[in-house]
């Protein structure tokens, strides 16, 4: 199982501006707008409003709507310049080689489904993936860190958790593998990325999809 974004293909997502834009749909909803700010991922904003809105006694169809609505311009954002996608160095020969050795291979991301689809194709990577579980709320899978979007890969690939590696850049991913008993390889992208990593508690911190072939013997 493999993160997308950073981990398999370089990423063209402006995150900041994921964040401003969250931020700016939150403060229309909420009346105390202190606890949520840019520095934060969207996975965390978005799981907080979520909660107080529930708190607050917001019923679950007005909920639904609130996140169908940040889904529509995340989907948009994330679109913008996919184009430029291009595969992270040492991605396609990974996938090569795990192809070979008739391994089943999976995308995990917290990305849109069909933000996943077109930048796999566009990096030339996606006829090697077998199956993707991605941000899709009509699916009813809760996205990473939630244990629940591993098992579901691992049900869509037909492999169990033992037999299964997850390889991801950021907390989220780590996090997902722990809560799900899955063995972990983390790739530091960048300085953050490590970072992130680390202070989770990864101690499988490599440097490149290039190192982890080497560590698992590929």
């Amino acid at each position: 199982m493999f993160d997308l974004d950073d981990t398999l293909v370089i990423s063209t997502i402006e995150f900041m501006k994921f964040r401003t834009r969250l931020l700016s749909y939150i403060g229309d909803k909420v009346t105390d707008q202190s606890d949520y700010g840019t520095s934060e991922t969207t996975v965390t904003m978005i799981d907080r409003f979520e909660e107080e809105m529930k708190a607050k006694g917001v019923n679950k169809r007005t909920i639904s709507a609130y996140l169908d609505d940040i889904d529509a311009f995340l989907n948009e954002i994330e679109l913008e310049n996919i184009e430029r996608t291009v595969p992270v160095p040492g991605a396609k020969e990974i996938l090569v080689s795990l192809r070979e050795k008739d391994v089943k291979i999976g995308i995990l991301t917290r990305g849109g489904t069909e933000y996943a689809e077109r930048a796999l194709r566009i990096a030339g990577l996606d006829g090697y993936v077998d199956a993707i579980v991605a941000r899709d709320r009509k699916a009813g899978i809760t996205p990473k860190p939630s244990p629940e979007s591993a098992l579901a890969l691992a049900e869509r690939l037909g492999v169990s958790i033992e037999d299964t590696i997850m390889v991801g850049d950021y907390s989220i991913d780590f996090v997902c593998a722990r809560e799900t008993g899955i063995r972990f390889y983390g790739i530091a992208s960048d300085r953050e990325s490590r970072k992130s990593l680390s202070e989770a508690g990864c101690k499988e911190i490599l440097s490149s999809l290039d190192e982890f072939r080497v560590r698992i013997g590929l």
